[in-house]
C-alpha cells in the first residue's frame, strides 16, 4: 500500500522498503545512535542496511534530492543522516529511475492504473523544458532590470535638460517688439532718404535689400525671401503703427 507521508528520513525509507515497519522503534533507536551498526545489530535483516546505504549514497552523489534541517544539501557535505529529509515524490522518481525492478509498495501502489501515469521519460523531458524556461525567465528579468535602470537614467537626464532650459531667458514679448523696432529703424536708414531728401543707400527699396541678402546668403536657414518679407513688414508696422 502506498504511503501517505510526504517526507521521509533515510532510515524511515529503508525500513519501509524492507517491510520492517513493525520493528521501526527498535531500528530507529539504533540508527539514531550509531547508524553504522545497523548490519551488526540486525544481521537477520541485511536488506535494511543495504537500502539505508543505497539511499544515503544517492543523497551524497546528488542523485536523490534531500534537505538537512530544511536547507538544501551542498555537494560534499558530511551531515548526520538522522536530520536529512526526502520528499515522497523525489524518492519515488529516484527509485523508478535507478531501481525499476525493486519498487517498494509504500511508493508504488500495486493498484495504480499506469495508463493514467506520466512516463518517466516524459516527466524528465518536461522537467528539462521547465528548467530551460526558468533560465530564459531569469535572463528576461535581468534584461528588464537593465532597461528599467537605463530608463531611469534617461528620465533623470530629461528632467535635468528641462530644468536647464527653464533657466534660460526666453525672449519676452517686449524684447521681441524691440527687435522689430530696431530692424524697422535699420531699414528706414538703409533705404530711406535723409532730411534733405537725399538717398542714403545704394539700395533703392526694401525689395533690393531682400535680394542682396538672399544673394549673399543663399543657403542660410531663416533668410528666405518669404521670411524676410514677412519680418520686414512686421518691423515696419512696429516702427510706424497705423494711426
Amino acid at each position: 500500500m502506498a504511503s501517505l507521508r510526504n517526507y521521509y528520513h533515510p532510515i524511515d525509507a529503508a525500513i519501509l522498503w524492507s517491510d520492517l515497519a513493525a520493528h521501526e522503534t527498535e531500528i530507529v533507536q539504533v540508527a539514531l545512535r550509531k547508524p553504522e551498526l545497523l548490519l551488526k545489530e540486525f544481521p537477520q535483516w541485511p536488506f535494511l542496511h543495504a537500502y539505508n546505504e543505497r539511499i544515503c549514497d544517492a543523497i551524497a552523489c546528488q542523485e536523490l534530492p534531500a534537505t538537512y534541517l530544511g536547507q538544501a544539501i551542498s555537494p560534499g557535505s558530511r551531515l548526520e543522516h538522522a536530520y536529512m529529509c526526502i520528499r515522497h515524490s523525489d524518492l519515488r522518481m529516484w527509485v523508478a529511475r535507478y531501481y525499476p525492478d525493486d519498487k517498494p509498495d509504500f511508493l508504488f501502489s500495486k493498484n495504480t492504473d499506469h495508463a493514467e501515469c506520466v512516463s518517466l521519460g516524459a516527466h524528465l523531458a518536461q522537467r528539462a523544458e521547465l528548467e530551460c524556461a526558468r533560465g530564459e525567465l531569469t535572463k528576461l528579468r535581468e534584461i528588464h532590470s537593465s532597461v528599467q535602470l537605463e530608463l531611469k537614467t534617461l528620465t533623470q537626464d530629461h528632467h535635468n535638460l528641462a530644468s536647464d532650459l527653464e533657466k534660460l531667458d526666453a525672449p519676452s514679448e517686449v524684447s521681441t517688439v524691440v527687435f522689430y523696432v530696431i530692424i524697422g529703424a535699420l531699414l528706414d536708414v538703409t533705404v530711406g532718404k535723409n532730411a534733405d531728401g537725399q538717398v542714403q543707400s545704394v539700395y533703392k527699396n526694401q525689395a533690393a535689400v531682400v535680394d542682396a541678402i538672399i544673394t549673399r546668403f543663399p543657403s542660410q536657414p531663416g533668410l528666405s525671401k518669404r521670411t524676410l518679407d514677412r519680418k520686414f513688414a512686421e518691423a515696419h508696422r512696429q516702427l510706424h503703427p497705423p494711426g
